[in-house]
């Protein structure tokens, strides 16, 4: 969950709130005047947050998801990763 605290107490304790950010990939929504103003978060998640976007924007991507969700929900199966890699899968 969010924390959720003022602009004046996030400029007092920025250097604090962004190693907390970056460690625990948490985030801060920052309020001004008791509404939602900006959000701090970690670099690495918005990284994932922007990917996300890339293949939500990306029509070719979304048809090819649409596609493969209905293979599989008319009972398609997929490959194995032997199948692709040529090799059995070993856990770490």
């Amino acid at each position: 969950m969010a924390k959720i605290l003022p602009i004046s107490e996030v400029k007092t304790h920025l250097p604090e709130l962004v190693s907390k950010v970056e460690a625990r990939d948490e985030q801060v929504i920052v309020t001004r005047k008791g509404k939602p103003a900006a959000v701090l978060l970690s670099y690495s998640e918005y990284g994932r947050l922007r990917e996300t976007l890339d293949v939500l924007s990306n029509p070719a991507m979304m048809r090819q998801i649409s596609a493969s969700r209905r293979y599989f929900a008319r009972g398609g199966k997929g490959r194995s990763f032997e199948d692709v890699f040529g090799e059995p899968l070993v856990p770490a």
